[in-house]
């Protein structure tokens, strides 16, 4: 069974399970040439920064080291930092999180997910177009558009049993040039 702790134990998981995710790493605050070393491996237009302790933590759109730098005192001890989204908004299909609970003689789904160019994770609960609680044989959680790329990437990494923050895009993106984006797991937090 997979635990997570926090932020930076998911981006540990993702790593070691190969999943598709943007660029993304956790840093000690004051580790400047790490996150320096992160910008030039992986230039982008934007990056975001967020807390790597707490869920719903602060976070920041920057562009370079500089803007980087002045927000780090924002941040206690460590702090993530990611290629950003924004620039694919226009390719985003579905946007939400996920658990596919799985046990020795069923499977049911949570999803709670938006289809908007607005979407992102932080706003899914606002305003979702989808929250369903259903088994899987249910034929309305197969009518979501990019439903089934999201299902076949769980089964594919047995990611059941964990909430996993997903992106389903038109095309392929991530390290691993694929439709689906996983930014985060979650199991403890």
């Amino acid at each position: 069974m997979i635990t997570i702790r926090d932020k930076r134990d998911s981006i540990v998981k993702m790593k070691e399970l190969k999943l598709n995710y943007f660029p993304l790493d956790s840093y000690d605050v004051d580790d400047i040439e790490g996150l320096k070393d992160f910008v030039e491996t992986y230039p982008a237009k934007e990056y975001i920064l967020r807390s790597a302790n707490k869920a719903k933590g602060d976070f920041y759109f920057v562009h370079n080291i500089e803007e980087i730098k002045e927000k780090l005192p924002n941040f206690e001890n460590d702090v993530t930092i990611g290629v950003s989204y924004n620039e694919f908004k226009e390719d985003l299909v579905l946007v939400g999180d996920i658990i596919v609970h799985k046990d020795f003689s069923s499977q049911s789904v949570d999803l709670t997910a938006r289809d908007d160019i607005e979407a992102t994770h932080r706003n899914i609960y606002e305003k979702p177009k989808y929250n369903i609680h259903t088994d899987i044989e249910n034929d309305k959680l197969w009518e979501i558009p990019g439903i089934s790329k999201v299902m076949k990437y769980i089964a594919d990494h047995e990611l059941y049993n964990v909430i996993v923050e997903f992106s389903v895009y038109d095309i392929k993106l991530g390290i691993n040039k694929e439709n689906v984006v996983i930014s985060e797991l979650r199991t403890t937090y």
